[in-house]
C-alpha cells in the first residue's frame, strides 16, 4: 500500500511538474509572442511615420520644381511641365492674405504661408505633388466656378485656419491676378456636388477631405472654401 502510494505520489508530482513545465513553456512562448507584437507596432509606425515624412517632402519639392515651370510659363506664355514626364502642367499661383492687408496686388504683399502653385487636372497623382483645379471647371480667374482641389495633410492643411472675409489671390497663366474673399467655409458630404455647379457668378472653390489631421485617407466630408471676386 504505501509502495503504490509512493508509487502514486512519484507519478503524480512527476506528472504535475511536467504540466508545470507546459504552463512556463506557454507562458515563455507568450511574452516571445508580445515582445514580437510590441516590436511590430513599433516598426509599422514608424514605417508610417517616415512614409508620412517622404510624402511631407515630396510635396515641398514638387512645387519648387512647378514653380520653376510657372516662371518659364509666365515668361514665354506657354506651358511648361515641372518635369519630363510630367502629363500637368502649373495653371495657376495662389496666395493666401491677410483680411485686412491694403495694398493686395503687389507681389510682395505679405503672405499667411508660401504662395502654392496650381496644376491642370485633379488626378490623384497630380494632387500627390500639389493643389490641382478641375478640368471641368471655370478657367482661372474668368466667369463662373474654378474649382482647385489639395490634399489636407499637405497644401491645403491651411485651409484649416481659414476664416471669413480672409483674402486669396489667384494669378493666371496670363501673369493677370484677381484678389477673391472668402465668404463660405463649411463642411458638406461628399456627394454633395452643388458647390463645383456654375451659377454663371464668378466664384472661386477650394475643396479638401475632412476632418483635418485624420489618420485615415479619404472618408466622407469635404472642407469647402468659396471665395468671390473683389478687383
Amino acid at each position: 500500500m504505501t509502495n503504490f502510494s509512493g508509487f502514486f505520489y512519484q507519478r503524480f508530482t512527476g506528472n504535475y511538474k511536467r504540466k508545470g513545465g507546459g504552463l512556463a513553456e506557454v507562458s515563455n512562448k507568450a511574452r516571445h509572442f508580445h515582445r514580437i507584437c510590441c516590436w511590430s507596432l513599433l516598426l509599422v509606425g514608424a514605417l508610417l511615420m517616415a512614409q508620412g515624412g517622404y510624402m511631407q517632402a515630396k510635396a515641398h519639392f514638387a512645387q519648387f520644381l512647378i514653380q520653376q515651370a510657372w516662371q518659364k510659363t509666365l515668361q514665354e506664355r506657354r506651358p511648361h511641365k515641372p518635369w519630363s514626364w510630367a502629363d500637368t502642367h502649373p495653371v495657376a499661383k495662389m496666395d493666401f492674405l491677410p483680411a485686412d492687408i491694403r495694398d493686395y496686388d503687389s507681389e510682395h504683399a505679405r503672405l499667411n504661408g508660401d504662395s502654392l502653385y496650381v496644376l491642370a487636372g485633379a488626378s490623384g497623382r497630380n494632387l500627390a505633388f500639389g493643389p490641382a483645379q478641375m478640368l471641368s471647371s471655370a478657367n482661372i480667374n474668368s466667369r463662373g466656378n474654378t474649382v482647385i482641389a489639395g490634399h489636407r495633410d499637405t497644401h491645403f492643411a491651411r485651409l484649416n485656419s481659414i476664416k471669413l472675409g480672409q483674402l486669396i489671390r489667384l494669378q493666371s497663366a496670363t501673369g493677370k491676378s484677381l484678389v477673391y474673399k472668402v465668404i463660405m467655409a463649411e463642411v458638406v458630404h461628399e456627394s454633395d456636388m452643388s458647390v463645383t455647379e456654375d451659377s454663371g457668378e464668378s466664384v472661386l472653390t477650394l475643396v479638401t477631405c475632412y476632418p483635418f489631421g485624420a489618420e485615415f485617407a479619404g472618408g466622407e466630408q469635404r472642407f469647402v472654401v468659396q471665395a468671390v471676386p473683389i478687383n
